[in-house]
């Protein structure tokens, strides 16, 4: 199987590689399949000709157990309470899932009512509520092969039992350098084959216990306070740095998920990630001290290692894109004593070995819980932590309520509370209500990574040969959009409306463009419009591409309804002359 790797660059984005240079619109329709064509210049901005009709929908998926960690099923919406930055919201929409299938909503009190059996459904037919993106995260960076390689037998077990039709599952990992080792696929196998091959390679795991050995090795033997703090201070920063790269890749991902549809969780397998770095090494000193009589204040250098901030991070980024965190720290009981071992010249303190363990497990249930998801740490017992995501997956609820009209890309905190106060309710406890620019440039970002089937439009994109131009090619591309599918408004003696194109070009590098927007207003007379239905509005444009394989995603949608489509196309930028 060939590794895909994201460079860094495919996060910044380059607006070089893509330029709209013209476009060609529509001023009347003809009889025709597609529409007649003449070229008018086209504004930046167009301003909306009326408010958009779109009712917006915030859902929370919320899971809720009993004091033992079982799922609780059978409620209802009367029984839950949601609040939006402390303010009460009613319940507009709620359903339970309940095994494999969702169950209809029952008011408090009532019986529900029978659903018949449903036969079984092609995979295409699976209901939008019920997909699932399971993204398997494997930070090697951190990670010793040994306890790596244990969690992958459960991982591989979990994947096998769990994934059904119409399941998409992701497997990447993190060495420096992220790789997206196999795409988005229903395949079980696929992702059972990589961890095998994976479990082959190398980890940066037992090179850094090695540092944190070595370092601590040094503060012992340091004949002065300032000696030992110095060391200390180096290796914090070194994992200070090691950290906010590793932030800064899995953040990146995150971002690439947030247009894609469906129930999103990623399990995170790691040992890392240290919420304060360096404590261990800090906690070291004091020890030390006491024995050589030093004045210590390295209580107050180790908070200057604040990795807090970074952490939160990215549970607001899972958040902002619908996806829930669970986390395994792979150390298990062992976690924290290999660093600290020192060679056993002298045995360590257990304030030191508990800084070890703490450092890089309070992260985790952090993420965890910020997200609504779980945290495993301080076992060995993967197959129960595995066992528990797949019940949260099998039974949760899921509630929404309606937004407000404004549509701003800030963020908001969530709360869900249950009725029963015995109950234990977990949900991600803040969201970005995003604008309709920041939701359709993150839809066609995916749609270009991971080829979405969203199409409500269904608009269709075709791409015409490509046209050299100095060290670029110019790529003419048509959108059509089918006139009955746009909402058209009557405004005087037309009808009138408008849509939004957006573009994102990849290359053969794994580099992207910006996301580029061009707005359109749509006037037919009242006369015309009767000859308009079952035709196409054509929008044409021409990109300007690097030579060699590009992928073109556009996304469209409707400025009055905010009903949306997706297409994706392939082209090789060559010169055939």
């Amino acid at each position: 199987m060939t590794d895909i790797s994201f460079n860094r660059s495919i996060f910044v984005k380059r607006l070089r590689f893509i330029r709209v240079t013209s476009a060609i619109l529509i001023a009347a329709l003809t009889t025709g399949p597609l529409a007649a064509q003449q070229k008018t210049p086209q504004p930046a901005e167009v301003p909306k000709l009326v408010e958009n009709i779109d009712v917006h929908v915030i859902g929370v998926d919320v899971v809720v157990t009993d004091k033992k960690g079982n799922p609780v099923t059978g409620l209802t919406k009367d029984d839950f309470r949601i609040f939006e930055n402390n303010e009460e919201k009613q319940i507009s929409n709620f359903y339970e899932i309940d095994g494999r299938v969702a169950k209809p909503p029952v008011t408090a009190g009532a019986a529900p009512t029978p659903v018949p059996a449903p036969a079984a459904a092609p995979k295409a037919e699976i209901s939008e509520q019920l997909k699932r993106r399971i993204i398997f995260y494997i930070d090697n960076l951190s990670l010793a092969p040994f306890n790596r390689n244990r969690v992958f037998k459960q991982m591989k077990d979990f994947v096998k039992d769990v994934m059904r039709p119409g399941d998409e599952a992701m497997l990447a990992t993190y060495n420096r350098s992220l790789k997206v080792r196999v795409p988005f696929t229903r395949d079980p196998i696929q992702i059972q084959q990589m961890l095998d091959s994976i479990a082959g390679e190398s980890g940066f795991g037992i090179a850094n216990k090695s540092e944190a050995k070595d370092v601590m090795g040094r503060i012992r033997d340091a004949t002065n306070y300032d000696d030992a703090l110095a060391d200390a201070r180096t290796y914090a920063s070194s994992v200070d740095h090691d950290l906010r790269q590793s932030v800064e890749s899995i953040n990146g991902l995150l971002t690439t998920l947030a247009g894609v549809e469906g129930k999103k969780i990623l399990v995170l397998t790691t040992e890392g990630f240290q919420i304060q770095p360096g404590r261990e090494v800090f906690a070291m000193i004091d020890d030390v001290a006491k024995d050589k009589g030093w004045q210590s204040s390295s209580t107050l250098e180790a908070m200057s290692y604040n990795g807090a901030p970074l952490i939160e991070s990215i549970a607001k980024t899972a958040n902002a894109n619908g996806i829930t965190i669970y986390a395994i720290h792979a150390g298990g009981l062992a976690a924290g004593s290999e660093g600290t071992s020192a060679d056993n010249q002298q045995a360590i303190s257990y304030n030191v070995t508990s800084a070890a363990v703490s450092n890089t497990t309070e992260s985790l249930q952090l993420m965890a819980e910020l997200t609504g998801g779980l945290a495993t740490t301080r076992t060995n017992n993967f197959a129960g932590a595995f066992k528990n995501i797949g019940r949260d997956l099998d039974s949760y609820y899921s509630l929404g309520y309606r937004a407000g009209t404004e549509r701003v890309d800030r963020q908001r905190t969530l709360e869900v509370r249950v009725n029963n106060r015995a109950l234990k309710v977990r949900n991600r406890q803040t969201f970005v209500e995003k604008s309709t620019f920041q939701d359709m440039s993150d839809r066609v970002i995916a749609n270009l990574l991971y080829k979405t089937k969203s199409n409500d439009l269904n608009v269709r994109v075709k791409v015409n040969a490509p046209i050299p131009a100095d060290d670029l090619f110019k790529i003419p591309v048509e959108i059509q959009i089918p006139v009955d599918n746009l909402t058209l408004l009557q405004q005087g003696e037309a009808y009138m409306g408008g849509f939004s194109i957006y573009v994102v070009v990849g290359n053969k590098d794994g580099d992207m463009s910006d996301v580029s927007r061009k707005s359109h207003q749509i006037t037919i007379p009242l006369a015309d419009f009767p000859k308009s239905k079952g035709r196409y509005y054509t929008y044409t444009l021409d990109l300007m591409c690097e030579r060699g394989l590009n992928k073109i995603s556009i996304g469209v949608v409707d400025d009055v309804s905010n009903v949306s489509g997706f297409d994706r196309q392939q082209v090789i930028a060559q010169d055939l002359r």
